[in-house]
């Protein structure tokens, strides 16, 4: 299947990349590197977190792509196919940390987690010191989360992404994409829980 049949969303300037790409073309490819470096590298560092070399799973993550290009057949966006590359190979390098799985659950998915954070701070710019205290309890609280949960919680939340793309992304049913984010979300709040009965 040819570049006639790709996502309009694709320009022809990549479509011409991609496919000198596919024939050897070294110039071509760091192209291709140069339009999509740093959204690779921020999406691995969102799914590595602290801890974790993101250089070295970003250069992976597009040895990968060169290695795997000649496959690539034009019948999706070439973003999306990047970018799963990307999630996998963050994802099997965390694969150690992903100790329990989550049961299928509905939720709504749509509601945004940090405007529902008690003694929410971004509403008194002053009050800096509960700020800090906050973000650090969810970034203690985000290290401890299976891989998998952690990463569908901030791809919603941090890459803004609808749970339908990162289902998409990550391979898995969107179903299991909200088990995955409505668990991380209740351990979250389970850990705010002090800040929330402040609130009341």
């Amino acid at each position: 299947m040819g570049p006639a049949n790709e996502s309009k969303s694709m320009d022809n300037e990549e479509i011409q990349l991609i496919t000198r790409a596919r024939s050897g073309d070294d110039a071509a490819f760091a192209r291709l590197v140069e339009r999509h470096d740093a959204r690779v590298m921020s999406l691995v560092r969102s799914v590595l977190g602290p801890g974790f070399d993101a250089e070295e799973v970003y250069q992976e993550v597009f040895l990968k792509v060169h290695r795997s290009l000649p496959e690539f057949r034009f019948e999706s966006e070439f973003t999306t196919w990047l970018h799963r590359v990307a999630v996998n190979a963050a994802l099997s390098r965390k694969r150690s940390l992903d100790r329990r799985r989550a049961k299928e659950r509905v939720m709504d998915g749509d509601d945004d987690f940090f405007q529902s954070v008690p003694c929410n701070p971004w509403d008194d710019p002053e009050n800096r010191q509960l700020r800090r205290e906050i973000l650090e309890q969810i970034e203690r609280a985000l290290e401890t989360l299976p891989a998998r949960q952690r990463t569908v919680f901030v791809m919603k939340h941090d890459q803004g992404l609808k749970l339908k793309e990162i289902a998409r992304l990550l391979g898995i049913g969107e179903g299991t994409a909200k088990a995955y984010l409505f668990r991380a979300v209740e351990t979250l709040r389970r850990v705010l829980e002090p800040y929330y009965q402040a609130g009341e």
